[in-house]
């Protein structure tokens, strides 16, 4: 169950980090496009590769102690926590259709995990 844990705050990290790269997004072309010195000088951009950087560290922890095949589908709720933090964040609420695909998102996380105590 601890794995689990761990591979959840490894999801909500990279639902994070997703939130912080899409306003990296709109801060480097406010500065003018896809340039170099916008690129250098975007904090939000650094701080987006911090967070990514973390986490993949944080990954190959999580790799070390939980199989991959268990692993990577509870990940995949990485989609989820961005969902979350957007509608609480930004205020920018997604659709009901994108609510019930999450949720068969989660239904087959529960199927993926009856072959298995994890």
């Amino acid at each position: 169950m601890f794995n689990v844990m761990l591979t959840l705050l490894f999801a909500m990290i990279m639902g994070a980090g997703q939130l912080v790269l899409s306003q990296a997004s709109k801060e480097v072309f406010a500065l003018g496009g896809l340039s170099i010195n916008a690129l250098l000088t975007s904090k939000w951009l650094w701080f987006g590769i911090f967070i990514y950087g973390f986490a993949m560290i944080f990954w190959v922890y999580i790799l070390s102690r939980f199989d991959v095949k268990y692993a990577y589908p509870i990940s995949s709720t990485a989609i989820f926590f961005t969902a979350i933090f957007q509608a609480i964040i930004q205020r920018n609420m997604p659709s009901g259709s994108y609510w019930i695909g999450l949720a068969l998102v989660v239904v087959g996380l529960v199927v993926l995990s009856i072959d298995k105590k994890i």
